[in-house]
């Protein structure tokens, strides 16, 4: 893990924990713009604390190292050194002022498509100019629809805001903890949920800081939101065939799931009609037809 990481993992929690100290900022903001959701006041927001009031590492000064508990046996340790403690964000970028030079570094480091982030950190790590994205989401309540599946990135680091009239929560973490599994029946390219409670809980359990240490844990689900990311047709398709395979409580379900029980029966009418011959072919070929 590089200085850039480990900066990245120390600075988000200083962020957050500043955020939520000055909250006033925050709940002063409009979340609404001529009945629509808007994020644009927020994002300018942060732009200006992000710059003036909390550009470096100050409140986590004395923090000594970062520590990844994999298992119980590996514990990958790393000490943060003064190139850490003297990195500075030097600018934070809004969507359309980001430069050519950074949207070239991420579509070079980005697995998924890329898009234009909601902030850009121009950070000056080591005497180098580096960047790194943040995503923005914000709600009233917890879950919302997330970004589109092809347009995640797993580790993007996200500022969570829980907003109402009076207070408003602040919360970071990286966009994977905020994926709460649930994903609506998806019309275009599907959009997994994600949820302030989700990466609340995420830290709450597996973020830990004491004695200048920053530990994190990994958790048992990462495994199937890794899945849902990487191979979100085959969750679905485990998930409705869970359906179709339990007859015992089907009482108050959604129209989909009862649609789902006639289609597989109109299906199994006609499969059963083929010969065992025209089974086996008959597989083959949807095989064939999965992209």
């Amino acid at each position: 893990m590089d200085d850039l990481q480990l900066f990245m993992y120390l600075y988000m929690y200083e962020l957050e924990l500043y955020l939520n100290k000055h909250s006033e900022k925050v709940i002063n903001i409009s979340f609404q713009s001529d009945e629509a959701n808007t994020d644009r006041p927020l994002k300018e927001l942060l732009k200006d604390v992000i710059e003036k009031e909390c550009n470096k590492i100050k409140e986590l000064r004395s923090t000594k190292k970062i520590e990844f508990l994999e298992t119980d046996d590996n514990i990958q340790k790393y000490p943060i050194g003064k190139e850490i403690m003297l990195a500075k964000i030097e600018r934070v970028y809004l969507p359309e002022e980001i430069p050519l030079e950074a949207k070239e570094k991420f579509k070079l480091r980005k697995k998924s498509v890329s898009t234009n982030p909601d902030l850009c950190l121009a950070i000056n790590i080591n005497g180098i100019i580096e960047f790194e994205t943040v995503e923005l989401k914000s709600t009233k309540k917890d879950a919302i629809p997330g970004s589109s599946i092809k347009q995640i990135s797993p580790d993007e680091w996200v500022i969570f805001v829980r907003h109402k009239k009076d207070r408003a929560e602040i919360i970071t973490g990286q966009y994977l903890h905020a994926i709460n599994t649930k994903m609506q029946f998806p019309d275009r390219g599907p959009r997994p949920q994600v949820s302030f409670g989700e990466l609340q809980k995420w830290n709450d359990s597996h973020r830990q800081y004491e004695e200048s240490i920053m530990t994190y844990r990994p958790s048992k689900e990462e495994s199937i939101k890794q899945e849902l990311l990487t191979d979100w047709q085959n969750v679905l398709a485990k998930r409705w065939t869970k359906i179709v395979m339990d007859t015992s409580n089907c009482e108050n379900e959604s129209w989909f799931n009862n649609n789902l029980r006639k289609f597989i029966l109109i299906f199994l009418s006609e499969y059963d009609k083929k010969t065992s011959h025209e089974k086996d072919e008959y597989k083959e070929q949807l095989k064939k037809t999965i992209k």
